[in-house]
C-alpha cells in the first residue's frame, strides 16, 4: 500500500525581512510579501511568533497562523480573504443586529 501526499497550494511570496536569530545566529524570516502584492505576511522580532496576515489594498490586519507556510496556505485557499471580508462587514455594520463568532471584533 502506498500513502499519496496530498500537495498545499501555497500563495508565492517573497522574504522582505531576515534577521539574525538571538541564540542560534541563523537567519529568520520576519516580514514577507506575496509575489501579486495583495497580501503581506509579519511576526513580532521574537523567535517563534505566529504570523499575522494584512491584505494590503484594505491595510486590514487578517488572522495569525503558527508558521509562514500556514499563512500562505491561508491565502492561497481563500480562508484569509474570508476572515478580511468578515472585519470589513463590522466595520459597515452588516453585522450588527447579531453576534458574528468569527468576526474577530464582535
Amino acid at each position: 500500500m502506498t500513502a499519496t501526499k496530498t500537495r498545499r497550494e501555497l500563495t508565492p511570496a517573497d522574504v522582505t525581512k531576515r534577521f539574525p536569530a538571538f541564540r542560534s545566529g541563523r537567519l529568520e524570516a520576519w516580514q514577507a510579501v506575496s509575489r501579486d502584492g495583495v497580501w503581506r505576511y509579519d511576526r513580532l522580532e521574537i523567535s517563534g511568533t505566529p504570523w499575522m496576515v494584512v491584505h494590503l489594498p484594505t491595510e486590514t490586519e487578517g488572522d495569525w497562523y503558527g508558521t509562514l507556510t500556514a499563512a500562505r496556505e491561508a491565502t492561497a485557499n481563500g480562508s484569509a480573504l474570508a476572515g478580511i471580508e468578515r472585519r470589513l462587514a463590522h466595520g459597515r455594520g452588516e453585522h450588527a443586529a447579531e453576534r458574528d463568532t468569527f468576526c474577530g471584533r464582535c
